[in-house]
Formats: C-alpha cells, structure tokens, sequence
C-alpha cells in the first residue's frame, strides 16, 4: 500500500520502540553500535521517502492552481467579452499585445490582427495627446502602479474615439514586471452628450440675450430672476432695478389687476401659456403698450418652478388701430355727409352701409334702411307703364349676378305718395384673387326734377334761339331737326343748311364717326356727354369747341331727342396754351420744369425699354446759391442761373432734356445712353463748362457745382426712384468736397433712408419724452468749485438706443427741428436751474449753444423773454453760446438782435473761439461776455507750441477786452496747470468728469468742489 506521511512516522516510532529489545535478543556478544547504524539508516530512507511524497503532493498543487488561474482568466474573457469592454494585454518590455477582445475591432474599426503590431497602440493616439499619453504611462507602468487615464484615439475612419484606460500591472515572484492587462472604455457617447448640453445652454442663452422680443425669468412669487437686454429697452429699466423689483410693479395700475387674474387662472388650471394686451409702466413713468405671453416653466418634477415673460412692444400696432378707427370714422362721416345716396349692400342684397342721403330719397326712417331688402316691398318698385318691376332686374342684383357695372335710371313708388325716378350706379366689389362679388355700392341720385325740367325744356325749346352758346336738336336717329342763331354765328351755316344731316357732321365734323358712337352709347347710358371736341367752319377752317350732348327720353323711357350745345373755345385754347406752356416751363430760363421733365423722363424710360439703351440722369446743384442772393441781391442770383441755363444747355444734345427743378437745382436727362459711363463725361463737360467765372452786373462770380448721376435701369425703373437716387448721388457729391461729380450706390441710397427714418424719428422724439439734456460742470481753477454748467442734449431711441448729437444735430438743422429742439432745450435747461436753486443749492451760469438757423427764424429774443417769465430763472445767470460765424453772418442784423437779448439780462459768449474769422471791431461792438476756447486747441498744449500760443493769445484778448475766458476739452492735469499759469480763470472737460444726468449734477452742487479724478459713485449713475 503507499505510504502516507503519517504511517511513515508510525512505522519510525515502532523502529525506536522496538529497537533495544532486539538488541538485547540477539545477544550480548554483539556490539550496540551495529544497532545504531541499522538504526540510522533506516531513518535515512523514511526521510527520503518523506520528501519525495511532499515534492509530489506541492507539483499537484500547483497543477490545480494553474487550472484554476487559467479557468479564472476564460471565465474573466468571456465576462469581458459580453460587454462593450475591449480588453488587451501586453508585454512592456517589447510592446507586443498577447491578447485583445473582439470588441476591439468595433472600438477602432481595426483588425485585430493590427492590435499585434508592437506600435499601434502608440501610433493611433490623437497627436495632441500623444507625448503626453504615452509619458504618463511609461512613468506609471515602471513604478509598478495601477493606474488609469482618458485620452483620444482615432478610428480607422479618421474620426476621434474619447476612452478611459485602465490598467494593471503584474509582477513575478522577482518582482520583474511581467505583463500589463487594459480595459478601455469608450466615453464618446458620453462626451458627445456633455458638448450636446454644452451647445444646448449656449443656444439658450444665445436665443435669450438676442431674441427681437423681451424675455424674463421670474419666480412664482414674481420677482425677476433673468431678464435679457430688450426686456429693459421695452421696461426702460436697467438690468439691476429689475432684479430688485416683482413684475407686477412694472404693470401699470389699471392693469395689474388683469394680470393677477391671468397669473391665478394659469396656476390653477391645467394651462401651460396665457396671453394678454397690456401696458407697462416705464421707468420714466410713460406707458407702453405690449403683448404678453406668461408659460409656466416645470421642473423635473413636472411641479411648476418659475414663470417665463415675453414682452413685444405693440404700441405702433396700438397707434395704427386708432389711426384705422379715425379713418373708419371718417370714412363713415364723409359717406353721411353725401347729398348722392350711398348704399352697400352684401353677397345676400343685405344692407351694410347707407347714408342719410339715400333714406331720404327713399322716404325710409334708418332704421328701416338698415334692414331693406329689394325683395321685401318695403319700396315698391316700377316700370314707365306703372307695373311692378322684378327684384333680381335692378341694379344692384344684376351687378351682383354678372359682375358688372350697371347704371340705370329707376323709377319707384315714394312713400309719400307719387313716384320718383332716380339715375343709380351700382358697382360690384370683388377680393383679390376671387371673382365673385361679395359686395355692391350703388350710388342714387334723385333725377326726377332733372327729368322734370327736360320736359319743361321741351315745351320751352323757343328760346333756345337766344342762348350764346349753339345749340343743336337732333331726332333720335340723329338727324338735325332745329339750329339756333348762335350755330350760326359759330360755325357759319346757316340753320336751313344744317337741318336733315347727321349731328356728328355738324357738331364734331373732324372726328371719325366711331368716335360719335362712343358718345352716343354714353348718351344712352347715362344721359348725357360732354367734352372737348374739333369742329370746322363753313370756311373750312378748324376750331376747337366745348360740346355737351344730352338725351331727351318720352314716356315710354326711349330716346326721342338729342340736344347738343357747344361754344368755341379757340381763346381759351390759346390762354390754356399760354398757361400750359407757363405750367411746364421755368419763367425765368425757359427750361422745361420738373412737370415736363418727368413726363418726358417717363417717355425716356419706356423708349430705353422698347430698344435695350439706358437712360442717364444727372442732377446738378450750385453750392453756395444763397450767398450770391444775400450778398448781390436776387436779381444777380437769377442772372446767374440764367447764364448757368446757357451753358449747361450747349453741353447736351438735341435729344436730351435740361430742366430747372426750381431754386439752385438743374436736372439734365441724357435720352438715350450706350454705356453706364457716358454721363460721366458730359458731367465732365459741363463741370469745365462752367469752371469759367460769370459776369453778372459788373460783378465776376466763380462758384463751384455738385452733380449726382443715376442711369436706367441699374440705379431704378422707374422716374421717381432714379430722380431720387440721382438727389441723393448729388448730396455725396457735395460731401465728397464739391465740383464733382458722383454715380449713384446703393450704400447713398441705405444712408439716405436711414437718414430719412431718423429726421421722422427726430420730429417724435420731443413728445415721446425720449430727449434728456446732461451737464457738463464748468469748473474754477482757483478752487475747483464747480460755477456754471453746459446744457448738452442727449437721445435715448426706443429701439436705436443712444443716438450721438454728432448724427442727429445735422439732421435736425437742415430739416428745421433744430428751432423746437433749441426752444425745448433752453426752456428745460433754465427749468432746471431753477429746480436746483429752490432746493437750496448755490446759484450757477446755466450755458446753453444756440443754433444759427434758430437765431435767424426763431424771434429768438421774444422767444427768450418767455423762457425766463415761464421759468422764473434769473436772465443774468443764463448764458447763450453763439458761434462766430453766425455773428459775422449779416452782422447789423445780428447786432441789432444781440442788443435786445442783452436788454433782457442774459448773458452772451462765443463758442468754440479762434475756429472762425472774426472782426476785432464787431467783437467789441457786440459786447459779449465770455469767450470760450475751442478744444482743438486746448487739446495738446502745453505738448504743442503753436496752440500753446494761440491759447495764450486768446487769453490775453479777452483780459485786454474785459472778457470772461473759459477752456473745454481740459483732460489732463498738465492742460488744467497750464490754463491756470497763463491766466484762464475757469475750464470744463473729461478732467472733472463728461456731462452727467441732472441727479450727478445735482451731488457735485451739493459738494460745492469736484474732485479731478472720477467719482466711483458719479460714474455708477452714468
């Protein structure tokens, strides 16, 4: 049997046991030594024995640790195969993969075979992690560490893989690193959902702070939680009053009730979006009205969590409602004023409009019009023999049957007894695109005194004979019957010589016969025709004549009779003629007007159509007309465009047009032109034409011209587009510098609209309340104590937001809105001033500019007189800023004005001195104030010397004058030191601080001194 450890060691212990008692059995002769020896090697041979079993048993265990070890691997590589997992492992040291899951080859689209290469692994790492990756691992993998790292690889289509690799390292019984197991996870799912939620909130935010409406957030209690930048333009509170404040304090009261009820009703059903019309309240306590949408947002809870408000400004909506309204009721009003009855009648010959006109001619009360119905006897219609007349054959029903316009004479039984007959007009009114009628209009005239009075005319035909104008009568196949004397004495037939042919022979004898079967139909139609026709006398000699032919009906309603009068207009031709050429000619040069030149502009344009040419218009303007009117009298201005006309006209061709438009302005059309660039060199032409000076009245006058071209079709298609961009071409000209020329672009005409829609803009601004004027402090530089202020207007646009004076000043001069900007601007500035000084606070110069275009046309000292009285502001601390250029401008005119605005109190400077030309002389003559240094000198003293004398000069002038002088633009501390060395007692600029709003304004008065360094306070309020 085998031996076991344990039946060794029996057998050992029974050999130690029984080992004396042999030796006492075999004898005492032998020796104990032989006893030990057998002894000795019998335990020798169990040792042995005993480890050969152990080596074995230790080889058994280890086979079933491997199969184990190898049964634990599949078991993990089918796991891992069975997942999105790749698996793979590798030997460091030579980089060679001893094993990669299936999944591999989905992970990067590679075989697995490539997996094998010792660099894949390396070489499809994304280059920008490369380095990177590859260090991080090399590091960890020496020190023996577990580790793990995301990073990008590329797929065999080029596309980014994003994984995590985690990896174990494993070691030998030496220690020695002996192979490395990864497990990559693919995280491009989940990366590609974070950028997802990434993109999705930037497009949120994206679509909020960009969207063309207003958009909050607010919590269900109401308060604002988010709001984007158009919500405060509708709200006209800033960002951070609106975070502060509920949305139901920016209703307006009267409203604020509807949207608490809307807000109630939202919650408490199952509505996920109210809508309502209401107005807000602005900041500026105005109202505006908007279209509301609240919707409720819900949580992940589906519990509602907060509100989200959309706002959209529908106060032009608003405005053009009652503006339709307005226009209804005026349209109602013109309609019952009619003495010609108005009847609208629907698809269903149901009334829908009448006047009182037409219920008077019926005899009907309105409210019996308001339900008549042609079938329903409440006006019993008839023909000429007395009988009842169908419904559907009257007017109005036949309109609405055939579509057509019918005109007919009706007779019907009044309510008052008798009848009436009256001529009615009904017209069918269709929809765009349809072509059935779903309305008729007849017009009613009441006739029967008319038809009345042609009887009585019948009876009374004996004296026709006296009238001055010929009168004709003609049977109802036309023939002649009867001519008076004043026939005669027009046309020099005698009445005997006319009686038996046709009236067209007689009465318009130069006209083809279908043109009398027009007038005849006419005739029978309506009942009469007239106008303008030839005729030719018994001499053969043509005249013109006004002819009025008429029908005369029996009883029976047929034509029984024409009558025809006529005159001769032959004077009248001649004095229309007169007038006509006055009508489309300029007086004064004898060109073509704009009334002619239109018209043949028009005919131009459809010629160019017809045969594929162009067509060039140039517009030319004098620059500086006015001077040459004010300074040498109208007379010399009108010589002037006389000898202008001259010249331009020997610079066209026969087919071409040379207009005076009126004024300073020509327009010359170029008919026809072969290529875009042809009126470029006729502009060329007339420019070098007119370069020679003009004597006119002994005087030599040079000037200069600005012309703007459009040419058809590019630049219009039609006369009043291509004269309008031809304008606005000519206004660049005239900034371009002057004597030139300029083409038409599309930029001029986006410049030009724009332009137009800010002056419409401009002429709101004052009642919408959308003008606020800022001061700019004018400063001692003895003691900084802040002494006067500058009145400067600022525009804050509803839509456009801040527009600079820069832009809207120009504007606002050459359209006139300067003279109510300027009254506003004065009246508001001393309003303020006042304010200031009954709070308190010590009294200032208030200095406001004063344009040239309102000192000239304003009645500026009257409407300075009432300023003050209105007001109550003390006139000697008002000064008024005038340029040097309006007082050199007709300088008797403006002295005398000056005077009276000085016996008023005011005080008087001259803005931005030294950029002008003026007179020594007249400056002591007008006895102004104060001087005021423009900028662009002060700006770079003491750096540059020529302005550094000029300021000195300026501030010597007005000490020797007894001048009050004043520097703006002071910005740096150096220009302040060098203004107060060289004598200049006070200054304003960027310094102290820019203009500010009237509360800024309002905190440096109650300091008294202003700092030069901004005020973190001051500008948080600007």
């Amino acid at each position: 049997m085998p031996h076991t450890p344990s039946t060794l060691f029996l057998t050992f212990s029974a050999a130690v046991i029984a080992g004396p008692a042999l030796a006492s059995n075999a004898g005492a002769s032998e020796p104990n030594w032989l006893w030990l020896l057998a002894l000795g090697g019998m335990i020798a041979g169990m040792v042995g024995a005993y480890a050969a079993l152990a080596n074995r048993q230790h080889a058994r265990a280890l086979l079933r640790q491997r199969d184990a070890a190898r049964e634990e691997a599949q078991r993990f590589r089918k796991t891992v195969e069975g997942t999105n997992i790749v698996a793979w492992e590798f030997d460091p040291r030579t980089s060679l993969c001893t094993y990669v899951s299936p999944q591999a080859e989905l992970l990067l689209g590679f075989p697995l075979i490539a997996w094998s290469q010792p660099a894949f692994w390396r070489e499809n790492i994304h280059p920008e992690d490369r380095s990177f990756v590859i260090e991080f691992f090399r590091s960890q993998t020496e020190q023996g560490y577990d580790h793990e790292l995301e990073y990008r690889m590329l797929h065999a289509d080029g596309q980014t893989v994003f994984l995590r690799d985690m990896r174990t390292v494993h070691r030998r019984a030496d220690g020695q690193i002996e192979r490395v197991t990864s497990l990559l996870i693919n995280l491009s799912a989940h990366k590609a959902t974070e950028a997802a939620l990434e993109d999705s909130e930037a497009r949120f935010r994206s679509t909020f702070e960009q969207a063309a409406v207003g958009i909050a957030m607010c919590s269900l209690a109401g308060r604002y939680t988010r709001i984007n930048h158009y919500f405060s333009e509708i709200s006209g509170y800033s960002e951070a009053d609106l975070l502060q404040a509920d949305f139901r304090d920016v209703a307006h009261p009267e409203d604020a009730g509807l949207l608490d009820a809307k807000l109630a009703g939202l919650l408490a059903s199952q509505q996920q979006v109210v809508s309502l019309e209401m107005r807000i309240r602005r900041r500026d306590q105005t109202a505006v009205w908007v279209a509301m949408t609240v919707s409720l947002v819900r949580g992940l809870s589906r519990e509602p969590s907060q509100y989200m408000v959309v706002i959209e400004d529908i106060s032009g909506r608003k405005q053009a409602e009652a503006v339709l309204r307005e226009s209804e009721a005026r349209m109602r009003t013109l309609v019952a004023s009619l003495d010609e009855g108005i009847v609208m009648r629907d698809a269903d010959a149901n009334v829908v409009v009448s006047n009182d006109a037409a219920a008077r001619i019926y005899g009907l009360s309105m409210q019996q019009m308001a339900r008549y119905r042609l079938d329903s006897g409440l006006v019993r219609y008839v023909t000429a023999d007395g009988a009842p007349r169908a419904p559907e054959t009257l007017p109005p029903m036949r309109a609405l049957q055939t579509g057509e316009v019918v005109s007919e004479t009706v007779t019907f039984e009044h309510a008052e007894g008798g009848t009436r007959s009256i001529w009615t007009k009904s017209t069918p009114l269709r929809r765009e695109g349809e072509s059935t009628p779903y309305a008729v209009v007849s017009s009613i005239i009441d006739i029967t005194d008319r038809l009345h009075a042609e009887a009585e005319m019948r009876l009374a035909a004996s004296v026709f004979d006296n009238s001055v104008e010929a009168i004709v009568v003609a049977d109802a196949s036309r023939r002649i019957l009867r001519a008076n004397r004043a026939f005669s004495n027009v046309t020099g037939f005698e009445p005997q010589e006319v009686i038996g042919r046709s009236l067209p022979d007689v009465a318009g004898s130069r006209h083809e016969t279908g043109f009398f079967e027009g007038v005849s139909r006419t005739v029978e139609r309506d009942g009469f025709w007239q106008g303008e026709v030839w005729n030719t006398r018994k001499n053969g000699k043509a005249f013109p004549e006004w002819l009025s032919v008429s029908s005369v009906r029996g009883q029976d309603g047929e034509i029984s009779h024409y009558v025809a009068v006529f005159a001769d207009i032959t004077e009248r031709k001649a004095s229309e003629a007169r007038i006509k050429y006055l009508g489309h000619h300029d007086p004064l040069t004898g060109l073509p007007n704009r009334m002619l030149m239109q018209d043949r502009l028009l005919q131009a344009i459809a010629r160019a159509h017809r045969e594929r040419t162009m067509v060039g218009l140039l517009f030319l303007d004098l620059d500086r007309f006015k001077m040459v009117n004010d300074s040498l009298g109208h007379h010399a201005g009108d010589r002037l465009l006389q000898q202008v006309a001259e010249r331009v006209r020997s610079c066209v061709r026969d087919s071409d047009t040379v207009c005076r438009q009126g004024g300073d302005e020509f327009i010359i059309l170029l008919n026809p032109v072969q290529t875009a660039d042809a009126p470029a060199r006729v502009a060329e032409k007339i420019l070098d034409a007119l370069a020679t000076p003009f004597e006119v009245d002994a005087h030599r006058i040079g000037t200069s011209f600005s012309i703007g071209i459009s040419v058809y079709p590019n630049d219009g298609r039609d006369p009043e587009t291509l004269m309008r961009n031809a304008d606005t071409a000519m206004y660049h000209a005239k900034e371009g510098g002057r004597n030139t020329f300029r083409f038409f672009t599309e930029a001029m005409n986006a410049n030009a609209l724009d332009r137009l829609q800010l002056e419409n803009a401009l002429r709101q601004a004052i009642e919408r309340k959308e003008m606020t004027l800022y001061y700019q402090p004018q400063v001692s530089l003895h003691d900084h104590q802040v002494v006067g202020a500058e009145a400067l207007l600022r525009w804050q646009h509803p839509q456009r937001g801040f527009i600079s004076p820069a832009k809207f000043i120009p504007i606002a001069e050459e359209s006139g809105l300067i003279i109510p900007l300027g009254r506003w601007v004065l009246r508001e500035a001393c309003r303020q001033a006042r304010a200031w000084e009954q709070k308190g606070l010590p009294p200032i110069m208030m200095a406001v500019n004063i344009s040239a275009l309102q000192f000239r046309r304003d009645n500026i000292v009257e409407m300075v007189r009432q300023v003050i009285t209105e007001t109550g502001h003390e006139p000697d601390r008002v000064e008024l800023e005038l340029t040097e250029s309006l007082l050199m401008d007709n300088a008797e005119e403006v002295l005398a004005t000056i005077h009276q605005l000085k016996s008023i109190g005011v005080r008087l400077s001259i803005d931005d001195f030294g950029t002008g030309y003026s007179s020594l002389s007249y400056l002591k003559r007008f006895a102004v104030d104060r001087l005021k240094i423009d900028q662009s000198f002060v700006r770079d003293v003491p750096g540059d010397s020529d302005d550094v004398a000029i300021v000195r000069a300026i501030i010597q002038l007005g000490e020797a004058l007894k001048l009050d002088v004043i520097a703006e633009g002071a910005e740096t501390i150096a220009q302040v030191e060098f203004l107060k060395r060289e004598g200049c007692a006070e200054a304003q600029g960027y310094y102290w601080c820019p203009p500010v709003p009237p509360g800024v304004f309002e905190s440096m008065l109650h300091r008294g001194t202003i700092k030069p360094e901004p005020d973190p306070m001051m500008m948080g309020e600007l």
